[in-house]
C-alpha cells in the first residue's frame, strides 16, 4: 500500500501528486503550477507529510505537488554532487511540468511556491536550486522559477546541541531498544561532524543560512513568510528571527507569523487555521500585485473550505 497516496514515488524520496485535468486550472486561477515541498529530517512519517498534501491540495486543487523527502545522510555525510544526483528526477518532473522555457516566464505564469521544513529540507532545497543552475547537471531549464517561499520552523545557528536535538527526532521510537543504542552512538558522530563542519571539512549550517540569504542562489525578488514557534527548541526563534531580519536589511520582501506553543515542524498542531490562512493569504498577496507580497498579518486568518477529516485531523 502506497502510504503516501494520492502521491506516487518518483525517484528515491522523491514523490509526485498530479492534479486530474479537470482540474488544472493552474494559470487561469492563480494557482502554483507546482508546490514544491522539502521535508525535515526527523519524524517527518507519510501520516504527519499527508496533513500539509491534503491542505495544498485543498487550498490550490490546481496544483501539481513534489515533494522531496530528507535522509540523515543527505545533512551529514552525503556530498552535493550526490545529493544533486538523487535529485535528478526532481528536475525531471520540474521540466516535465513548467517546460523548456519555465526560467523565462511572466509573473504568475507557470510559478512555484517552495515549502520548506528544518535544516533538512533547506539544505535539500538549497541543492536543488543549485542544481538546476549548474550546467553539468541541466535541467531543461534555465532556473527554477520561484514566485514564493515558504520557511518552516528555519533556519537555526549551528551549535552543537541544536545539531545533536534536531538529529535525535530522526532515531527509531524512544519505544524501542534500539533507541537508547542510536542515541549513544548520536553523540560522538555529531560530534565529528560539528567539528569538521566548524573546519570547513565539510558543509556547515552557516554556510546554509548565507546561502538562503544570497541573492545569486535566490533572487530577493522573491517574497518570503516565516513560520515559526517561540516553543521551539530545536531551531530557537531568536535565529529564525535573526535569518528574517538579514534577509529584509538584504532587500528580500519578507513576511512572517509567530506561534508561541508549537514544538519544532507541528505548527499545525497549535492552529493550523493560522497556519494554512497565512500561506493562503501570502501567496493570494503575491498572485494579485505586481509587487512582492506585503507582510502577513501576524494574525491572518482566511476563510478555508476544508474538509471535516481534515480539520479535525492532529499530528
Amino acid at each position: 500500500m502506497n502510504p503516501l497516496y494520492p502521491l506516487e514515488p518518483a525517484g528515491e524520496n522523491i514523490w509526485l501528486y498530479q492534479p486530474p485535468m479537470t482540474d488544472h486550472r493552474t494559470t487561469r486561477h492563480g494557482y502554483p503550477a507546482l508546490i514544491v515541498m522539502c521535508t525535515w529530517l526527523g519524524g517527518a512519517t507519510p501520516r504527519r507529510i499527508s496533513k500539509y498534501v491534503g491542505y495544498h491540495r485543498q487550498i490550490f486543487p490546481g496544483s501539481a505537488i513534489l515533494l522531496i523527502m530528507t535522509d540523515m545522510i543527505d545533512i551529514t555525510v552525503r556530498s552535493f554532487s550526490a545529493i544533486r544526483s538523487r535529485l535528478q528526477p526532481a528536475r525531471k518532473v520540474i521540466r516535465s511540468i513548467l517546460g523548456p522555457d519555465a526560467g523565462n516566464i511572466d509573473k504568475n505564469s507557470n510559478a512555484v511556491l517552495l515549502h520548506i521544513f528544518s535544516h533538512g529540507g533547506s539544505n535539500t532545497a538549497i541543492q536543488l536550486i543549485l542544481s538546476m543552475q549548474n550546467p553539468r547537471h541541466p535541467s531543461g531549464i534555465r532556473r527554477l522559477p520561484l514566485q514564493g517561499i515558504v520557511f518552516d520552523s528555519c533556519p537555526g545557528d549551528t551549535t552543537f546541541m541544536r545539531n545533536y536535538q534536531a538529529s535525535v527526532y530522526s532515531l527509531p521510537p524512544a519505544s524501542l531498544p534500539i533507541h537508547l543504542m542510536s542515541k549513544m552512538l548520536l553523540f560522538p558522530t555529531i560530534g565529528v561532524i560539528t567539528g569538521l563542519q566548524t573546519l570547513g571539512i565539510t558543509s556547515s549550517i552557516s554556510k546554509m543560512q548565507k546561502q538562503l540569504n544570497d541573492s545569486l542562489v535566490i533572487s530577493a525578488r522573491v517574497p518570503r513568510l516565516y513560520l515559526f514557534s517561540k516553543a521551539d527548541e530545536t531551531i530557537h526563534w531568536e535565529e529564525v528571527q535573526a535569518h528574517l531580519d538579514d534577509a529584509t536589511v538584504r532587500g528580500y520582501n519578507v513576511s512572517s507569523v509567530v506561534f508561541h506553543k508549537s514544538p519544532h515542524c507541528a505548527l499545525i498542531v497549535e492552529d493550523e487555521k493560522r497556519y494554512w490562512g497565512a500561506i493562503q493569504q501570502f501567496w493570494e498577496q503575491i498572485v494579485n500585485t505586481n509587487v512582492p507580497a506585503d507582510v502577513v498579518k501576524g494574525e491572518a486568518e482566511v476563510a478555508l473550505n476544508i474538509p471535516k477529516g481534515i480539520r479535525e485531523s492532529r499530528l
